[in-house]
């Protein structure tokens, strides 16, 4: 096998890698948005009010 093909088949599986690591990204992605019940938890929210803002709570009764 030429140097050419063998660089050809290793770009190939890396891009494959990635390829499968970006869908199960996404997939969890959306098990995680489904589990909040749709909702989308901004990141800054969860630093200054901790898990509550996860829960839709930003103060705590």
């Amino acid at each position: 096998m030429s140097k050419e093909m063998m660089a050809v088949l290793v770009f190939g599986v890396i891009a494959g890698v990635a390829i499968i690591m970006l869908v199960r990204e996404r997939r969890g992605i959306a098990e995680r948005k489904a589990a909040r019940g749709g909702r989308e938890v901004d990141v800054s929210s969860l630093i200054a009010f901790g898990s509550a803002a996860g829960q839709g709570k930003k103060t705590h009764d």
